[in-house]
C-alpha cells in the first residue's frame, strides 16, 4: 500500500481505524503512524467530528409519504405485470374451457343412450 491509497483509504472511511476496509490492515497502521499519515488522520478526525454534530431535520410526515411511494410503486408493477400477462392468462383459461366442455360434453354423450344405435333396431 503507497501513501496515496493510504489517503484516499482514509478519506472514504475515516479516521477510526475500526471501519477501514483493506486487506493490507497492518501497512496502512504502518502509515497511519508516520508524520504525514498523522496529519491526514487529524484532519480527518476534525471532518468527523463536524460531521457528527450534522442532524437531519425531522420530518414528521417523511415517512408517510416514502412509506404511500412505495405502495403505489407496487401497486402499479402488480398492474403492470398483470397487464403484461393477461393476454397469455385469457388464452389460457380460453383453452381449460374448450377442454373443460369438450370433456364434459363426452361424458354426458358416453352415458346417452345415440340415436343411430336405436335407429335400426327392429322390433316386431
Amino acid at each position: 500500500m503507497d501513501f496515496n491509497s493510504f489517503q484516499k483509504m482514509v478519506q472514504t472511511f475515516g479516521a477510526c481505524r475500526a471501519r477501514w476496509e483493506t486487506k493490507e490492515f497492518e501497512a496502512a497502521s504502518a502509515w497511519a503512524e508516520t508524520p504525514r499519515g498523522a496529519d491526514i488522520i487529524r484532519s480527518e478526525q476534525k471532518l468527523d467530528e463536524r460531521l457528527n454534530l450534522f442532524r437531519p431535520p425531522v420530518c414528521a410526515g417523511l415517512s408517510d409519504r416514502l412509506y404511500a411511494a412505495l405502495l403505489n410503486e407496487k401497486t402499479q408493477r402488480q398492474f403492470l405485470f398483470i397487464l403484461r400477462y393477461s393476454t397469455w392468462l385469457s388464452l389460457l383459461f380460453m383453452i381449460g374451457g374448450f377442454c373443460l366442455g369438450w370433456y364434459q360434453t363426452r361424458q354426458v354423450y358416453i352415458n346417452t343412450q345415440s340415436y343411430f344405435d336405436t335407429l335400426f333396431d327392429i322390433n316386431y
